[in-house]
């Protein structure tokens, strides 16, 4: 049987980067003796996912710098590319400098291009937004099929335009709260029993808002002196983060670590789970924290479908960080249950089942062809 090609268009290739993770779940549940995959990426790759797919024979493909400058590179690039390779579907994570792309993609007759909302707004700033809405339509025009990874983010890109749902899944085992992983991230931070531990995972970019946890974290040291604040990330903010806790004599209440690989143990370590973003599709972060049984603070501007047991509180970014501070102290003072007694409402983002049904969704474009 002739192997489809498949390219799949994100970003970048990293472990902190919510679309990769959706990307690589699937990826690694793909029948790899019916697809061939090819990933096109402007940043940088991790170590593991670089393993993992040289693993399968398959490619990463660098394309240019990311930046407005460079569009006619972009445009040039993926003449070149649709050139010389044959896909048979082209799967766009990215609405702007993905554009030329599926443009192009459709200009070579490529029977299948999917773009694939994962967000509820194009950019916080007013002069990306302004160019992402003339990007936008071009890109979904160029599209056959439109997919999302929620209902929101769907109907902020697509309107009244179908869309095919496909949830943002994880192996979820790994995240359900482990007494030994919590005994062994905490011994590592060195923190006593009775400290309250709060997470932030995810980039220190703009969008996930990491300047917000800090503020709010700084109100509740007013509060209590015994919690702790965790953020796992890196990103362009990183330098603007470290400068805020040195200023505010945060330092021995904060703990910063690069994106790790065993990120599923620190959910056990922590004790609340906070993700104040500016806007989102649906977080697979917020998926993992489910599984994981913790309470957990967003922001509203994150969609309530992730809200499936009843475990987060949702505030709204204009109320004080005093106000938040003080929610999420009441929070940390509740009794709860970590074991996750029953995940039968979690199993949409179980991954075993949304692979399978996307596999089958690719396959389903090629039946009787």
């Amino acid at each position: 049987m002739k192997k489809i090609k498949l390219l799949h268009i994100l970003t970048e290739l990293q472990l902190t980067n919510g679309i990769t993770s959706y990307v690589m779940n699937h990826y690694q549940r793909l029948d790899h003796d019916k697809f061939q995959v090819d990933f096109l990426i402007v940043k940088t790759a991790d170590q593991k996912y670089i393993d993992m797919i040289e693993k399968h024979q398959d490619r990463i493909i660098q394309a240019p710098r990311l930046s407005m400058k460079n569009y006619a590179k972009f445009v040039k690039h993926a003449k070149t590319l649709f050139t010389e390779n044959n896909y048979d579907i082209v799967h766009s994570h990215e609405f702007n400098w993905g554009m030329p792309y599926l443009v192009e993609a459709k200009k070579k007759g490529i029977a299948v291009r999917i773009f694939h909302a994962h967000a509820t707004q194009s950019s916080p700033s007013l002069v990306k937004k302004i160019r992402n809405a003339l990007l936008i339509p071009k890109t979904i025009h160029a599209a056959t099929d439109l997919w999302s990874c929620s209902e929101v983010a769907g109907k902020f890109f697509f309107k009244d335009k179908p869309f095919y749902l496909s949830h943002n899944a994880i192996d979820y085992e790994r995240f359900l709260f482990n007494q030994e992983y919590r005994d062994d991230i905490r011994s590592i931070l060195n923190l006593e029993k009775d400290i309250k531990l709060i997470g932030f995972f995810g980039r220190f970019e703009a969008q996930k808002n990491p300047m917000q946890t800090l503020d709010v974290f700084k109100e509740l040291l007013i509060l209590r002196k015994d919690v702790h604040l965790l953020m796992v990330g890196g990103g362009s903010l990183e330098p603007k983060l470290l400068e805020f806790i040195s200023e505010n004599n945060m330092d021995q209440f904060v703990t910063m670590f690069s994106p790790r690989r065993d990120i599923y143990k620190f959910y056990s370590a922590i004790d609340l789970f906070m993700l104040p973003s500016l806007y989102e599709g649906l977080p697979v972060v917020g998926v993992e924290a489910l599984f994981s049984n913790l309470k957990q603070v967003y922001s509203t501007n994150i969609t309530r479908e992730l809200n499936l047991i009843d475990s987060i509180t949702y505030l709204p970014l204009d109320l004080s960080v005093d106000m938040w501070a003080r929610k999420v102290s009441q929070l940390l003072d509740q009794k709860s249950e970590r074991v996750l007694k029953s995940s039968d409402k979690l199993n949409i983002y179980k991954i075993d089942y949304q692979a399978k049904m996307v596999e089958e969704k690719y396959l389903s474009f090629f039946k009787g062809a």
